[in-house]
């Protein structure tokens, strides 16, 4: 990522719990509920070894340590790990652009790879090839990739939103006045991402828990799964979506 995106997230490290605790509307609304069903559906276990991605300030992996797992937490911002450090000394923290060259820390397997609030730096293509290299390259037999992010249920949705949450455009200034979506950003659509990544052997089962918040689940195809083919229920009875991306309700 860029030096200014660094610079960015530098200097939002201080105030990050503090500026998602409770957020309310787009693009952070059930931030916390997000992060919850991260980790219910990693079903972590003591013993077991988890790569966080983009870790932030540890708000997903600090959920995760209560398992008895041991975690990895990559991130390109030196102060979001600072903080990190300060609050889960335990965890074993490395700075690195998710985009670039891995420390050789991480050229390992892993059986769980998380990310939370990360990925929309990706267009769609990059999201599916970084998808796949982790499967291939640091995912245990067996294993599973959990990410939540800013998402829609279909690529409607999203655009109904995008227009919703852009603002307004001023001629004189040449800018959007008021906007809440960044154009340099790609939010997720269930729909387009879960046939994306069927496309390259990948199964997926996604959970919309805030109207633009959702977990997917992925796995290799022909990967033993409990979950048989369908996301878990949310604990509130919003629609799901199954492996071909059609939404259903939770029971």
């Amino acid at each position: 990522m860029s030096e200014a995106r660094e610079q960015l997230f530098d200097e939002w490290a201080a105030s990050y719990d503090e500026s998602v605790d409770g957020y309310s509307g787009f693009p952070f609304e059930g931030y916390e509920q997000v992060l919850d069903l991260i980790a219910k559906r990693a079903r972590v276990e003591a013993g077991m070894d988890v790569l966080d991605l983009g870790i932030g300030t540890g708000n997903l992996s600090g959920r995760l340590l209560k398992f008895g797992c041991a975690v990895w937490g990559l991130d390109f911002s030196l102060k979001m790990l600072a903080k990190v450090h300060r609050k889960y000394p335990q965890i074993e923290l490395l700075k690195a652009d998710i985009k670039g060259d891995w420390p050789i820390d991480v050229d390992r397997h892993f059986d769980r790879v998380v990310s939370a609030y990360v990925l929309h730096e990706f267009d769609l293509r990059s999201k599916i090839r970084l998808l796949q290299k982790l499967a291939c390259d640091h995912l245990v037999e067996g294993g599973r990739m959990v990410v939540g992010d800013i998402s829609f249920l279909t690529r409607a949705a999203r655009d109904e939103a995008e227009k919703r949450f852009s603002g307004t455009w001023d001629e004189k200034r040449q800018t959007w006045e008021g906007s809440l979506w960044d154009e340099d950003e790609y939010y997720w659509a269930a729909d387009e991402t879960v046939e994306a990544l069927a496309a390259v052997g990948l199964a997926a089962c996604y959970g919309q828990v805030s109207f633009c918040g959702g977990v997917y689940v992925i796995e290799r195809t022909g990967a033993e799964s409990t979950d048989d083919g369908r996301s878990e229920s949310t604990d509130d009875g919003r629609a799901e979506s199954t492996n071909d991306g059609r939404s259903e309700e939770s029971q």
